[in-house]
């Protein structure tokens, strides 16, 4: 099997082999971030400056800078905590069970 799986390997020569950096040669020592550069601007404008910039900001985009993004995490199972889709497919096999019995009475 390692030999399957090393000839195809050599076989697509634009992946990257096991160990190899995707970027040897990495940023330029001394070079800024985009996200540093940023954090850097903004704590250096003055207070007229960081007014005009929020002017240009949608309020929702305002409100989740300074107080965070609303959470997202939903729990969409039931009470005994049991996935969502668990409860859907119990549901159908119960209502196709109870189908079937009474398509089976009536015969």
């Amino acid at each position: 099997m390692e030999e399957g799986s090393q000839e195809q390997t050599n076989n697509r020569p634009w992946l990257y082999k096991k160990g190899q950096s995707g970027n040897p040669g990495g940023r330029p020592v001394g070079s800024k971030s985009l996200k540093t550069y940023v954090k850097e601007k903004l704590a250096t404008m003055t207070d007229e400056e960081r007014e005009e910039y929020l002017l240009g900001i949608d309020k929702k985009t305002i409100w989740e800078m300074s107080e965070g993004k609303a959470a997202q995490d939903m729990n969409l199972g039931g009470q005994d905590g049991k996935p969502l889709q668990f409860i859907i497919a119990k549901e159908i096999a119960d209502k196709n069970a109870i189908t079937s019995s009474t398509e089976q009475d009536r015969q």
